[in-house]
């Protein structure tokens, strides 16, 4: 593995503030709620902010303090965050981020959870991971990358993984497929619980009922995204990587709708589209979506510790106590704020959720 240090040029900033400025925006007709789509009125507000006020340099120096590095695996270069405790036989900590966001999802971490060894890499297709040459990749086969990572590339023998959204996939399947090694997982969702969603109303309990009701209400209004990224990506990626503006409305409605939306500032939302931006990764990150639609394996059961982090604004949060009677869970935490986004938004409250479960199963 080798050294790895972000940089982008004075051009490729002076390039992105230049087309803020040459932007032009539709109008905006009765949508002060975000009903129809990204605010305009915000809109222009954030790019406003991106283009004369954010320093991307102030984050890339707060990020390069920390070690990074490029494996190849698989034919694939994998970047990943590899910050060692001072600690003496610290258990390394694997952290999975989802989409649409990147590391930076844990970044805000890396001075909480000096204990332990973290590695945080990027998924394949994000940042400055690369996807396959076929063109996706699905959350088993980066579960093996990440695996070889972990046990090959830096020698660990057993660790624990923790992640949300897509991240929560690739975790499940780790612990899935390698309980020898992973001494426990720690998941901020369940995904979709497509189970419920089948199941007939008069054979559910109340609250399995409300999320059937509610999924199916989520499915309808906000899930149009799920089918692009899932079936034609390569069209709306002409939109994102060819205008900073379609990136920020496309991205930005995804962290409105599934955020507890005022623990977010303005600068946590430019770091995610200024990253995707500069590494023009609008497109492949969504060919993950591609490949765990069509090419996803069945997972078996899960049989080590599982600890559930559950964020209120989270979207769509499964019941309980279905989760309870279908994973191991040694600790459940209803943490009092908070959204998809988890340690982006309330990273004090992750850390000592996961710090309490690393207790439970070093």
């Amino acid at each position: 593995m080798q050294k790895f240090e972000i940089h982008f040029s004075e051009e490729q900033l002076a390039d992105l503030r230049q087309r803020l400025k040459d932007t032009r925006l539709p109008p905006d007709l009765a949508n002060e709620s975000w009903k129809f789509g990204t605010n305009r009125t915000y809109l222009r507000e954030l790019l406003d902010y991106w283009q004369n006020n954010y320093d991307w340099r102030k984050k890339e120096n707060e990020l390069n303090q920390y070690s990074q590095f490029i494996a190849e695996i698989n034919g694939l270069k994998i970047h990943f965050f590899y910050i060692k405790s001072t600690k003496q036989g610290a258990m390394p900590l694997l952290l999975t981020h989802g989409w649409p966001d990147s590391f930076l999802r844990y970044a805000k971490l890396f001075d909480l959870l000096k204990d332990y060894d973290l590695i945080v890499p990027s998924l394949c297709g994000f940042a400055f991971s690369t996807l396959p040459e076929k063109g996706f990749i699905n959350n088993a086969e980066i579960a093996e990358i990440w695996h070889i990572l972990m046990t090959e590339i830096l020698g660990y023998k057993e660790y624990v993984a923790s992640g949300g959204d897509m991240g929560r996939g690739v975790t499940c399947y780790l612990a899935a497929n390698y309980p020898n090694e992973v001494k426990g997982i720690h998941l901020t969702d369940v995904g979709m619980v497509k189970e419920l969603l089948a199941a007939k109303d008069e054979q559910l309990m109340p609250e399995e009922l409300d999320y059937k009701h509610l999924a199916n209400k989520w499915l309808r209004d906000e899930a149009a995204y799920i089918n692009i990224n899932s079936t034609k990506p390569q069209t709306l990626a002409y939109a994102l990587v060819g205008s900073p503006v379609g990136l920020a409305a496309w991205v930005i409605e995804k962290y409105h709708a599934w955020s507890d939306w005022e623990l977010l500032r303005k600068d946590d939302l430019c770091d995610c589209l200024t990253l995707y931006w500069l590494t023009d990764t609008a497109c492949t990150s969504q060919r993950v979506y591609y490949g765990n639609t069509w090419t996803l394996p069945p997972m078996d059961k899960i049989s080590v510790p599982v600890a559930i982090a559950a964020f209120p604004k989270d979207v769509l949060p499964a019941p309980r106590k279905w989760i309870e009677r279908h994973y191991p869970i040694v600790q459940y935490t209803q943490i009092p704020r908070g959204g998809h986004f988890t340690a982006l938004e309330q990273p004090k409250a992750f850390a000592e959720d996961i710090k309490s479960f690393i207790e439970k199963v070093k």
